[in-house]
């Protein structure tokens, strides 16, 4: 502490019981003042708006929708309005591209809506039976309190949504349209959360007054089938049957007759998501890398298949999807979009924003301390359907995102390659670009993480 008090001292620092000196204020004003480059900078951002008084115009002077790497066909970008379904819209995405060559389609739409309810109900269903699971951990403790934070949440990961799709099927958007709570889901997200916090309270009371497990099953039954009718009340009833019927760019007409989704999806869209592994980027010294990890009570589906990743260094991801746009397969991937983004422009760079010139400081931290210290984990998933490769190493990647066609290069974004290194977390890759090695870890007992681990963050 003597060591310390002498450093501040030295530095110019006031010791005075750590409180903010008056005194010290004062002649910071004063400084600040006479400080010319200060005063510009204060006088453009009190004024203007950060991002545009930041912006570096030397990066985006040279900023260039080319790519040597393109996959095809690039259908016209969607847009999940004001919901966190960015994660199914990246998967469908993703599925519609082959799926849409293979048909001559060219337009065509998943329904997004169709997973997301049934995401919706299925983590209602899970949140309950983890209330269940954790009754006897006190109700302000750091777990449960962790559960009832957001119990509903429209984000979501690569096999939850294996999950929702095995079970479910998908089904075309003509099908099951958008209704008012996909495009906008706060109002459904307010009562089911309402909801599901009242029966959280409500089971666990069961159960602490000893309530038999098969009467507290039922209690909870009884809970779903009022979920499910909010659901309905919202989105309308989901299709069991339907009808497929389109023109293919060719004029012809094709009709095929009484689908299920899961018939759908097996015989028409047929997407291999067995052969699916997720691998992070996670530089932690508590996250090794080769190594399998999954969270705890992170999921959708009861007794569905668990969140799982491979941590790799950051050029074996990168590797994995070169060789998957290569041949002409996009890779779904989650990233903190937030950070050095651009959204009208769709740019995504480090360089781009000079804050450090305009507030006078450095910005230190590299991606193992901004985990750790919560600055940064996945919040986005989006799609990459492009790479430029100079001498074979990427310089910038193409993405499809799902904010519509108004933005960026009519919704597809620019992303450097120093940006992926920094802000990049995850991607679902077929096993066939990675190594044997690689694959046969993926498969091995994974290890538990804890609920609020930065790798069970979820993608809106």
């Amino acid at each position: 502490m003597d060591k310390l008090k002498s450093y501040m001292g030295n530095k110019g620092y006031t010791m005075s019981k750590g409180k903010i000196a008056d005194k010290e204020l004062s002649k910071l004003r004063t400084s600040l003042s006479k400080d010319p480059s200060f005063c510009l900078a204060r006088n453009a951002v009190a004024r203007g708006n950060l991002q545009d008084v930041a912006m570096n115009w030397d990066r985006f002077s040279v900023v260039d929708h080319t790519y040597s790497e393109r996959v095809q066909p690039e259908l016209k970008a969607t847009s999940q309005h004001r919901s966190g379904r960015c994660w199914l819209f990246a998967a469908m995405n993703l599925m519609r591209i082959p799926f849409a060559k293979k048909y001559k389609l060219e337009k065509f739409e998943f329904s997004q809506s169709y997973l997301f309810f049934y995401d919706k109900l299925e983590k209602s269903n899970y949140f309950l039976e983890n209330i269940i699971k954790t009754a006897d951990e006190p109700h302000d403790g750091r777990l449960v309190s962790f559960l009832v934070t957001d119990p509903l949440s429209d984000g979501g990961q690569w096999d939850m949504l294996v999950n929702i799709i095995k079970k479910y099927g998908v089904v075309p958007k003509s099908v099951f349209p958008d209704s008012q709570a996909s495009l906008n889901s706060t109002n459904v997200n307010y009562i089911l959360t309402l909801k599901l916090r009242e029966w959280a309270h409500d089971l666990r009371k069961l159960i602490h007054k000893k309530t038999s497990p098969q009467k507290v099953q039922d209690a909870k039954n009884q809970m779903m089938a009022e979920a499910y009718r909010i659901m309905i009340t919202h989105f309308g009833a989901p299709p069991t049957k339907f009808d497929w019927e389109f023109t293919d760019k060719n004029k012809k007409f094709h009709a095929h007759r009484n689908l299920s989704p899961k018939n759908f999806f097996d015989k028409f869209v047929s997407f291999p998501l067995d052969d699916m592994i997720c691998l992070v980027d996670s530089p932690r010294k508590s996250t090794p890398y080769n190594e399998t990890y999954t969270v705890k009570y992170l999921g959708n589906v009861v007794e569905g298949q668990e969140v799982r990743y491979l941590n790799v260094k950051i050029d074996v991801m990168k590797k994995a999807a070169i060789a998957s746009i290569k041949d002409n397969t996009p890779v779904w991937f989650g990233c903190d979009v937030g950070k050095c983004f651009h959204r009208d422009m769709g740019i995504m760079d480090t360089d781009f924003y000079d804050y450090e010139q305009i507030y006078n400081t450095k910005f230190g931290m590299n991606k193992e301390t901004r985990m750790n210290f919560g600055e940064s984990q996945m919040t986005h998933a989006m799609l990459f359907t492009g790479v430029n490769l100079v001498n074979g190493k990427p310089n910038k990647w193409r993405v499809e995102n799902s904010w519509g066609d108004k933005t960026a290069d009519k919704g597809y974004c620019l992303m450097t390659d120093k940006w992926f290194d920094e802000y990049m977390f995850e991607i679902a890759i077929h096993k066939k670009y990675l190594t044997k090695a690689l694959c046969d870890q993926y498969r091995a007992e994974p290890q538990e993480l804890e609920p609020w681990d930065p790798l069970g963050a979820l993608a809106y």
